[in-house]
């Protein structure tokens, strides 16, 4: 291929002899590391006959010991660094190579590398001077890709009027700096200035020549000085922007609050070399800050003595709050027993409506029967009814609404008679054991409902170790200090405790909720926990668990321990029986269930007595009106006109007329607060005898018999 190059004259180089490369020319270059320009590479001689072409200053550093080629501009650049051709760049520039060697190997690393105003030591003549060059050097890539040569391009050339100018920049600086009403200053990598501004001289209150060279740690604070030379070393470490703020002492004596911001500067060649700063007086805003702040401790002040004045009604908020949250929780509880309550009292009301019929009549026909395999078919069937009756018991404590007696009981005993029932329920698989103390004494509570509660933790005990284990049931008499949940007193504590898997502290904190159950589905209901919860806050008293995974479980129930003064017990009388004599008492039966209705009229014409039944409210208003009974049995629930408010209407007509409740809902309250405390109430399911002995209790003495 041809060469678009002029043809090499009589030295082989890319361009006629004359014009910006006479010197180039007239150079033997055979005898430099180059060799003669006919064997140069085609990339060297495009290279050289840009540099040779150019007027501009140019030079080209080509091979391993980047041998120069340069055009006669460049030759002006070099002065009497003089003849350069085909020398190497390091032995051309010796005096200053430890500052152009790093811009060698930026370049021969593939950069493009600008540099401006550079000062650059110059001969000519015999004459030394300092030039200032603007130069830009580029990589040149050879043959094969590489890079080969360094190219040089001089941009700009300053002499000794750019001296001048930077002089003349200098002042331009400083009279700017000067007119600033802030301290300002140079400083050098020695922490000496070079420059401050006058306000910085006026500062001090002393000459320039001394404000360059003073020391300014002397004018620090002794309560700031440790931390703003700490800070100020860091700062300059960091060759970052930073600043410093503290009390100085002014010329005249005051001190004087100053913010001072330093921000690194930086040489020709990217090196670090001093600092420049400003600093700005913040006394006025200090003084501000520190009038608001006495203030703000003034105010403090007045807070904390009216706080002192306040610390008893504080102490006494704290106390009401601590209350407070007792009782939203127990009004979270009682909501969800509520709720549930009134779910589980409707259907114990039902269930009560249908199992008294059921367990009278089955009593009725059991005392008729001869056939013992019937009789026994027969009691089978009752003991069913009274288990219901049982479940039914257990719902309206669940739900709160069971009317309890509340007695003195004998704790001790009540587990002793308990051991039979418990030895068939538990199963022989778990030692039953029982650590009863003898000074436990009695609690007050309902000791039907305590047996239920009993059973229940037993029950649950049973179920927590099905491989087996053993279970203790223990009394005790404590003395408790008073806490959210109960009050200061003594108590009478039982422990149900089982060896078996035993709750996570999860579990356990949810374990009185009504219906949570970890049992299978069908397994439990959920509710036994939460009836023995409510049994013990129904009493006075409270429930405490204590489990660990794997560790088993104990179960505390604590009641309140009392003193049985005046307490007998009523042996219970022989089942009545019908009367020869005729009948004992005409009594009125109101109830909105046919079937209750018809066995309570049975019932009591075996007792003896003469029976009339009534539907309803009216309906028994009604009857009264053409005769008025010695006794009436009245149910509570009823539509349009319900128990209580059919009493109070026949009190308002016959206010001696004896009136006995007869309710599957126990709604004692409702009741009582119709006919006060001392109505009497026969809860359904019940049987024969009950109701002989309660209609005995309620008749007039001149009837009984």
């Amino acid at each position: 291929m041809k060469s678009i190059l002029p043809q090499p004259g009589a030295a082989g180089l890319p361009l006629p002899p004359g014009g910006n490369a006479s010197a180039a020319w007239a150079h033997d270059w055979a005898a430099t590391p180059l060799g003669p320009p006919e064997d140069w590479p085609q990339s060297l001689k495009t290279a050289a006959s840009i540099v040779l072409g150019s007027n501009v200053p140019m030079f080209l550093a080509w091979g391993p010991e980047l041998s120069v080629l340069h055009n006669d501009s460049y030759g002006e650049v070099l002065g009497d660094r003089r003849p350069a051709l085909g020398k190497p760049l390091p032995e051309i520039w010796s005096d200053i190579w430890d500052q152009l060697d790093p811009l060698r190997a930026k370049v021969l690393s593939g950069e493009t590398v600008f540099v401006e105003a550079a000062p650059r030591p110059r001969r000519r003549g015999g004459v030394a001077e300092t030039i200032w060059v603007t130069s830009c050097y580029t990589p040149v890539r050879g043959e094969g890709g590489g890079i080969e040569g360094i190219f040089g391009v001089v941009a700009g050339i300053s002499d000794e009027s750019g001296e001048q100018r930077i002089r003349e920049s200098e002042e331009r600086f400083r009279l700017i700096a000067d007119s600033a009403p802030v301290p300002m200053w140079v400083t050098r990598l020695d922490r000496k200035r070079s420059f401050v501004n006058r306000a910085y001289v006026d500062f001090l209150a002393i000459s320039y020549e001394e404000a360059v060279d003073y020391d300014w740690r002397h004018i620090i604070h002794p309560e700031d000085g440790p931390r703003i030379l700490a800070e100020s070393l860091a700062g300059e470490a960091s060759l970052e922007t930073f600043m410093l703020e503290g009390r100085f002492r002014r010329g005249d004596g005051e001190w004087r609050w100053l913010r001072s911001i330093s921000q690194p500067r930086w040489g020709p060649g990217g090196e670090h070399i001093g600092f420049i700063g400003v600093a700005h007086d913040i006394t006025e805003w200090k003084l501000a800050e520190e009038a608001m702040l006495g203030a703000n401790r003034t105010l403090q002040r007045s807070v904390t003595e009216r706080t002192a004045d306040l610390g008893a009604a504080l102490a006494q908020l704290r106390a009401e709050q601590t209350e407070r949250e007792r009782a939203e929780e127990a009004l979270r509880q009682a909501q969800k027993m509520e709720a549930v309550g009134r779910l589980t009292g409707g259907i114990a009301h039902d269930f009560n409506n249908l199992l008294t019929p059921v367990i009278g009549g089955l009593e009725m026909i059991v005392g008729r029967l001869d056939d013992p395999r019937l009789k026994r078919i027969a009691e089978a069937a009752l003991e069913s009814g009274r288990r219901g009756a049982k479940l039914t018991t257990q719902l309206l404590a669940f739900s709160r609404i069971q009317r309890l007696s509340m007695a003195p009981v004998a704790v001790n005993q009540v587990i002793g008679n308990l051991r039979q029932i418990l030895a068939h329920t538990i199963g022989p698989d778990i030692d039953v054991r029982t650590v009863l103390d003898r000074v436990a004494g009695h609690a007050l509570c309902d000791e039907n409902q305590l047996e239920n509660a009993i059973l229940n933790l037993a029950i649950n005990a049973r179920d927590a170790m099905p491989d087996g284990g053993v279970l203790t049931i223990s009394t005790a008499a404590v003395d408790e200090p008073g806490d959210a949940e109960l009050a200061a007193g003594t108590y009478v504590r039982v422990s149900v405790a089982d060896t078996g898997h035993g709750m996570t502290a999860e579990v356990a904190a949810r374990a009185t909720e009504p219906f949570f159950s970890t049992k299978p589905f069908g397994k439990g209901t959920g509710l036994g926990l939460a009836q023995v919860h409510g049994i013990a806050h129904q009493s006075g008293g409270t429930l405490r668990i204590d489990s660990r995974e794997t560790a088993g479980t104990t179960v505390q129930i604590l009641l309140p321990r009392v003193e049985p003064e005046g307490v007998t017990a009523t042996p219970p009388g022989p089942r009545e029986t019908r009367s020869d004599d005729g009948p004992v008492a005409d009594i009125l039966v109101v109830d909105d269930d046919a079937d209750v209705r018809a066995f309570i009229a049975a019932a009591l014409g075996d007792l003896g007595h003469r029976g009339a039944v009534a539907p309803s409210g009216q309906a028994a208003l009604a009857a009264l009106d053409e005769a008025v009974p010695d006794l009436m049995l009245v149910d509570f629930a009823m539509p349009d006109m319900n128990g209580a408010e059919l009493a109070m209407a026949v009190r308002a007509r016959h206010p001696d007329l004896p009136i006995l409740f007869i309710t599957g809902y126990a709604e004692s309250g409702q009741i009582e607060q119709a006919l006060g405390r001392s109505v009497m109430v026969l809860r359904k399911p019940f049987g024969i005898d009950e109701l002989a002995q309660i209609i005995r209790a309620a008749l007039p003495a001149r009837i009984r018999r």
